[in-house]
């Protein structure tokens, strides 16, 4: 991580108006979060510095990233989406095109072997169709099925098993994290699966919530829990989203000390979604 970043380190040496423009709301919205101090010029231009916050956060953004499984399963919602939407449209996509969409996953490219993965996963729970090749785990030419279609129609995920049947006759659960823009450059396929950032904060507090006996330290459960209550407070009365980000900052800093491994992980990248679906 940089020491200290100006604009010309991000854009180039001869950036658009409009970009800037972008860059430099970003910038506000990181110095609101409390990741960066900002010396504001009256040229228009700027440097930034991380605060120590700014870099605990990017540690664990970076530890998010870093998790395969976790990764595999947002790219699994992503990509029946993207194939959903393919065949409204009237199209025979080959599952290579999904890549040359410029998916990522909080900033970061999905890989040749997460769409084989992902696409051998969705074709084994029989969310999509379509032809094989012996060298290939994944229908070269995917298709949904009733199952699938009807998961992206709901705007579920295919993720999470729960009580119910569907009416592709699957268990399916509406506990879906929407899409985040956390880092710079990071973006979405679509946003057909989304919900709103409210009801995504409600949901990291149910799960924080439910694994707080996970946690074997005392002192950093009572931490969880007293951030866990703020949000929950600050989500249910007056909902300012400068407010809940400075909680899920916290919080999500707290989580990646508390819990180790795949667990911790998967919370950090919760909160960092919503930290990406907050309103300026």
């Amino acid at each position: 991580m940089n020491q200290q970043a100006i604009p010309g380190d991000l854009l180039g040496p001869q950036p658009g108006t409009s970009a800037l423009d972008e860059l430099r709301e970003r910038i506000r919205d990181l110095e609101g979060a409390g990741y960066v101090t900002v010396d504001w010029r009256y040229s228009g231009g700027w440097s930034a510095r991380p605060t120590a916050e700014g870099r605990d956060a990017w540690t664990a953004l970076e530890t998010a990233r870093s998790s395969v499984r976790a990764r595999r399963r947002r790219m699994r919602d992503e990509y029946l989406v993207w194939v959903v939407d393919q065949e409204d449209a009237g199209a025979s996509p080959t599952s290579d095109g999904f890549l040359a969409t410029g998916a990522t996953y909080l900033g970061i490219s999905y890989t040749q072997e997460d769409l084989e993965q992902a696409g051998k996963w969705l074709y084994e729970g029989r969310f999509i169709r379509g032809p094989m090749a012996s060298q290939r785990p994944d229908p070269l030419r995917p298709s949904p099925t009733a199952k699938g279609r009807w998961i992206v129609e709901e705007g579920r995920s295919v993720n999470e098993p729960a009580n119910g049947e569907t009416s592709g006759g699957s268990t399916v659960t509406n506990n879906f994290h929407g899409p985040a823009n956390v880092a710079q450059n990071s973006h979405d396929v679509h946003q057909t699966i989304n919900i709103g950032w409210q009801d995504q904060a409600r949901e990291l507090v149910d799960e924080v919530s439910r694994r707080l006996d996970d946690v074997e330290s005392e002192q950093a459960r009572t931490e969880l829990a007293a951030a866990v209550a703020e949000l929950r407070a600050e989500v249910e009365g007056q909902a300012r989203p400068h407010a809940v980000r400075g909680i899920v900052t916290k919080l999500g800093l707290a989580i990646t000390t508390a819990m180790a491994g795949e667990l911790g992980s998967e919370l950090t990248q919760h909160a960092f979604q919503l930290l990406g679906a907050l309103p300026a």
